[in-house]
């Protein structure tokens, strides 16, 4: 019998470690010099364990799995980030009032007077005022006149999004206000009181236009902060209105001297130039047309808002696509990270005929055209309740009428100085 210290050197054992006694030997003495000791069994096999390799669909199905959710991680950060940008820019940050020597300076259109009472501003609205241009061609082109155009439509789109309440105010475009007069270098050198549709011929560029809006507006209904503003000519309704597949409206009266489907009372399919003739025409030769048109285009925002929530709930991709298709039929300075806040948050909003408001007034036949004259209390008390919250007193009595007093009194001047008058 061999030797079994020579173990290893048998053929049938080659492929296996074997521990012989001098091998525990060793082992002992490491053990005495601390180092760790070998565990049994105390013969190993010597072959490789079989390592099963990956078929090439598994690999590429794996790197499309990586892939993917890479570029969602990335896609969802980048969104995020946009959010986020866009909801600064968009949300008014109100500013303490300034004490300056013995009283207190607000920015403007950040509080309001009313009845012995401060209002503040509520961050979480967002406004944007949206316009309707009657031309058909781009909207840095001028058309006969030599002007930009004028405002047909004029609508305050107005965003909640503390309680997710969407409201649209819509003001005519025969309202007698203070419109701002430019030079021929776009420079303001005057206000005249006219009607508002007008103020938007005083641009020299399309841009111009959209902000003097904006200022007369805002000006209108007490320097309420406008944050946007978006104004389209003739040609984009007609696309912005196919984009979600149409809308259906039920005719508010009788057309047919326009279109023979537009008879009262017919529910109609609007689809193309049909859309744009339903919120544009009016008959001129009767009076208060105009009033009627704004009921219209009330009723079909609302249609068009509800079906468009469905489609971009589908296809969010359409804001972006429409955004970029109307480049030259559209002016505004919404960005892209105003898009990424609004429409997941228009979302969770709905407009019924109760959110969609006209500013008070009346018409009144002008010398030559038909004014709409504004109800000055009435207008100020629907300006409080859609877009301010009441602040909190904690100030004495008497410095606080001294305030009021005196807030009130400016606004008065303003109102006076902004009387309605016949001449155009």
């Amino acid at each position: 019998m061999k030797d079994l210290r020579n173990l290893k050197d048998i053929k049938q054992f080659e492929d296996m470690d074997i521990v012989s006694l001098d091998d525990l030997d060793a082992l002992d003495e490491e053990e005495s010099s601390g180092r760790r000791r070998l565990s049994f069994p105390f013969i190993r096999s010597g072959r490789k364990k079989h390592i099963k390799k990956w078929k090439t669909w598994q690999k590429i199905f794996s790197g499309v799995c990586v892939t993917v959710s890479a570029f969602l991680i990335i896609s969802g950060s980048v969104f995020f980030m946009l959010r986020s940008k866009g909801e600064e820019n968009l949300k008014t940050q109100v500013k303490e009032p300034v004490q300056e020597e013995d009283e207190e300076v607000r920015e403007p259109g950040h509080y309001v007077f009313h009845n012995g009472k401060e209002y503040r501003y509520r961050e979480d609205v967002i406004n944007i005022l949206c316009l309707g241009i009657d031309k058909k061609t781009g909207m840095e082109e001028e058309r006969e006149g030599g002007t930009l155009g004028l405002a047909d439509a004029i609508l305050l789109i107005s965003i909640d999004t503390e309680r997710d309440a969407l409201k649209i105010i819509a003001v005519p475009r025969d309202t007698m206000t203070q419109v701002q007069m430019t030079t021929e270098e776009g420079e303001v050198v005057e206000t005249r009181n006219l009607q508002l549709t007008m103020q938007y011929a005083y641009g020299r560029t399309a841009a111009q236009s959209c902000e003097l809006m904006v200022d007369t507006v805002s000006d209108l209904m007490y320097l309420v902060p406008i944050q946007r503003y978006c104004a389209i000519n003739m040609q984009a309704l007609p696309v912005i209105n196919d984009a979600v597949g149409g809308v259906d409206v039920t005719v508010l009266e009788d057309m047919t001297w326009h279109a023979p489907e537009f008879v009262y009372g017919n529910t109609v399919h609007l689809q193309g130039q049909r859309a744009l003739d339903y919120v544009q025409q009016r008959n001129e030769l009767v009076t208060g047309s105009n009033m009627s048109r704004i009921e219209r285009q009330k009723q079909y925002i609302s249609a068009f808002i509800e079906k468009a929530k469905s489609m971009v709930t589908q296809d969010p991709s359409i804001p972006v696509t429409l955004f970029q298709q109307l480049t030259s039929n559209m002016t505004t300075n919404i960005q892209v990270e105003d898009i990424a806040y609004l429409v997941p948050e228009l979302l969770k909003m709905s407009i019924s005929p109760e959110q969609m408001q006209m500013i008070p007034g009346e018409v009144v036949p002008g010398e030559k055209l038909e004014e709409y004259h504004v109800d000055a209390e009435a207008l100020k008390n629907l300006v409080i309740e859609c877009f301010y919250e009441e602040v909190e007193d904690t100030k004495p009595d008497a410095a606080k009428k001294t305030e009021t007093d005196a807030a009130e009194g400016t606004e008065a001047g303003e109102e006076t100085d902004a009387a309605p008058q016949s001449e155009q």
